[in-house]
């Protein structure tokens, strides 16, 4: 009761200031318990859309999980970052399904050798010992609160995700999942929440999760979080399996840019994104096919992902058709579905997407002693180079670096690249880079103050980037 009184005043006093501080919210005191007032739940604006789970009738009732027939732990060459698990494979969580403690770790013993963390999306009806299973398997945990527009629901799910966390079951906390996507609540409504986590467990790094044309509307949430976690799917936005992987690598830089601008250096992880391997545009091929080229793009650039998901999960039929159904790289049988395997051996398909040069650093303008590093997508390293120019406007214009003895950027077997391009003069004072993926044998222009850089070097260039700083 304590907590839940405690909640309440929280919520009101945060609520105030928020509205004539905005960021100010985390500053806010909390009152101890001698201190709380009397407040209702009008408190905190309430969206309209309600979600059948945070109903108090419903009587949980245990989830039809078949039984996962144990297996010797095999050998995997490849882990992947993380896997999202729903363990609700037949019954609907929403009326109130639950899953038993020795299924659950059934379930995650499974996947525990092709993965290094675990999502899961509430912290009731048998999640609540997600963590601790995890855990003691060896792998890492992404906890969530389920958060809705019922406020009841919210405060149970809170509370129990902070007393994971302070029992060390939490390695990140994401609040809510695509809570401002269906309006169950505001920005300033969520921030309450993540902002209660932070001053509780304030040792826990903390996000939420959405699709990015919401999350970009907001850059007080992303500063707030401690990463940017995003839901991406090519997929529900019409893109055809052959242009999907390019399509997020296009949507992560773009992404990453934004970002940076608005909070330097923050990490920006893909918390869902998948491939369903039945329904419209779906079918075991194009998931496999997916699921390949997507995990070769995200290790490449060393991106944390978490793919979606673990198993098939019938009871989705209902709310997304047949595709809902089998997003799984299991199916609810514990069978890994054709193709996936290939990904987990480290086999990866060779890539038709078209060559891309990536600026992944940029020295900040009080590090002078900083190189510019970037990356090379889908090329021989031994085919192409990297030229580089900086634009100093005191200095007349374009430079080219690092030195005009050698004008090149040599590309690692890796398809990294670095070089220096502070090399003397007021060079740390240039506002704009230039970078050019050309072929080995090409001769630049050697630019000496120039006011613009020569067509030909577009045109012969198979991609190229520019930034400002």
């Amino acid at each position: 009761m304590k907590k839940s009184l405690m909640f309440l005043c929280t919520i009101s006093i945060l609520f105030l200031c928020a509205c004539t501080g905005g960021k100010k919210v985390k500053s806010t005191p909390t009152p101890t318990p001698t201190e709380i007032p009397t407040v209702t739940l009008t408190a905190l604006p309430t969206a309209t859309k309600i979600i059948p789970s945070a109903t108090p009738t419903i009587v949980p009732t245990e989830t039809a999980t078949p039984t996962i027939t144990p297996t010797p732990r095999p050998y995997i060459e490849n882990p992947i970052n993380g896997i999202n698990l729903g363990p609700y494979l037949y019954d609907d969580p929403n009326m109130g399904a639950t899953v038993s403690e020795s299924d659950l770790q059934a379930l995650i013993e499974r996947i525990e050798p092709y993965t290094y963390w675990i999502r899961t999306y509430g912290t009731e009806n048998g999640l609540e010992n997600a963590g601790a299973i995890a855990h003691g398997l060896g792998l890492n945990t992404a906890i969530g609160a389920w958060l809705s527009s019922d406020l009841a629901a919210n405060e149970s799910q809170m509370n129990s995700l902070i007393e994971m966390a302070e029992n060390g079951d939490v390695d990140l906390a994401i609040i809510g999942n695509e809570t401002l996507l269906r309006g169950d609540l505001t920005e300033r409504e969520l921030m309450i929440y993540i902002n209660w986590f932070k001053q509780a467990v304030p040792y826990v790094e903390v996000t939420t999760s959405d699709v990015w044309s919401e999350i970009e509307k907001y850059p007080d949430l992303i500063e707030a979080v401690d990463v940017v976690a995003v839901n991406a799917y090519p997929y529900w936005d019409n893109v055809t399996i052959d242009n999907a992987s390019s399509a997020i690598e296009d949507w992560y830089l773009e992404a990453l840019n934004t970002v940076n601008s608005i909070s330097p250096d923050k990490e920006i992880i893909i918390a869902e994104t998948g491939w369903p391997s039945c329904g419209k545009n779906g079918d075991p091929a194009s998931a496999a096919a997916y699921f390949n080229s997507f995990t070769s793009f995200a290790q490449t650039l060393d991106i944390r992902f978490f793919w979606f998901e673990a198993y098939d999960e019938q009871w989705k039929v209902e709310n997304e058709g047949e595709a809902g159904a089998c997003w799984g790289l299991w199916d609810g049988e514990g069978n890994m579905k054709p193709g996936m395997e290939d990904t987990f051996a480290g086999m990866f398909d060779e890539s038709n997407a078209d060559p891309k040069l990536l600026i992944t650093h940029i020295p900040p303008l009080d590090d002078s002693f900083a190189d510019l590093e970037g990356i090379a997508l889908h090329v021989n390293p031994d085919d192409y180079r990297v030229v580089v120019y900086i634009y100093v406007p005191d200095a007349g214009g374009w430079w080219i670096k690092p030195t005009l003895d050698y004008p090149y950027t040599e590309i690692d077997a890796y398809g990294y690249w670095s070089t220096a391009i502070f090399t003397g003069g007021i060079d740390d004072q240039a506002t704009k880079i230039a970078a050019f993926l050309v072929p080995y044998d090409y001769e630049p222009p050697a630019a000496l103050g120039w006011s613009s850089l020569p067509q030909a070097l577009y045109s012969t260039a198979v991609s190229e980037v520019e930034v400002n700083r």
